[in-house]
């Protein structure tokens, strides 16, 4: 059988490079601007829609609702948000958190899936959980402090999801493992 390739080495890219682009924004190193909503467009959203329809093709469910569901939050952020500033609509703090804390419930479902996968991915998506939450509840409540630490924290959780990226694109280009993935907390059945 031909080899296939690792179609998620460019989702994980597409989500840790858009997630520490915005972050590094929320965390109020620059403004949040069109070079952000441009990533989340075409990185965050398109390649893993794109990622999505690879891994469908290859049977990879947890990773068509992974990739794809991530590819949405970051086509619908970027929608919500270019929206708001050309005032076709407006969007509320605690109408922002909600949509956080529905990303995150999603999250904690992949968080659970993901156990049986390298060790790595799961604990980026239990940073993914805190990342949203923390935000969520940071917007919600209006907690600048919280919302601070959120976009800290997606920093080192994106930063990680490019990490395993490279592992899987290493790894295999080398035949060997370079950079360690983890074994997975539990085994599959």
């Amino acid at each position: 059988m031909e080899k296939q390739a690792n179609p998620a080495v460019l989702g994980l890219l597409g989500y840790g490079m858009s997630t520490v682009l915005l972050s590094l924004g929320n965390s109020g190193i620059y403004p949040v601007d069109g070079m952000v909503f441009a990533m989340a467009i075409f990185f965050g959203g398109l390649a893993q829609t794109l990622v999505a329809m690879m891994l469908f093709r290859l049977g990879d469910t947890f990773g068509v609702t992974a990739f794809g569901g991530y590819s949405f939050l970051w086509l619908s952020f970027a929608f919500l948000n270019i929206g708001a500033i050309n005032e076709w609509w407006t969007i509320t703090s605690a109408g922002v958190g909600w949509y956080l804390i529905m990303w995150m419930i999603f999250t904690i479902g992949l968080m659970f899936a993901s156990t049986v996968a390298p060790r790595v991915l799961t604990i980026v998506l239990g940073l993914t959980v805190v990342l949203l939450g923390s935000l969520g509840i940071g917007a919600i409540t209006g907690n600048a402090a919280l919302s601070f630490f959120g976009g800290v924290e997606g920093i080192v959780t994106g930063a990680l999801a490019m990490y395993l990226a490279f592992a899987f694109l290493l790894n295999e280009m080398y035949g060997k493992e370079v950079l360690p993935v983890g074994a997975p907390i539990r085994q599959s059945a």
